[in-house]
């Protein structure tokens, strides 16, 4: 599967709603189908924050610059 973008996320974080923000406008700055963030989004939040990582990292490519 094709991934929706790329992101930076910093290992600090432990917010999840930045984490989804920043999934959700990159994905939306790389012009993919609102269907299908639509269904990231949907399955990032069916879990813990660990579970939104995992989700995070099937449909995202990570960027290696991370801080």
């Amino acid at each position: 599967m094709k991934k929706l973008a790329t992101i930076d996320l910093p290992r600090t974080s432990g917010n999840a709603l930045e984490v989804l923000a920043r999934c959700q406008t990159a994905a939306q700055k790389a012009g993919a189908e609102q269907a299908r963030i639509q269904a990231f989004l949907e399955d990032a939040v069916q879990g813990d924050y660990e579970h939104l990582l995992r989700v995070v990292k099937t449909h995202f490519e990570i960027s290696s610059a991370r801080t």
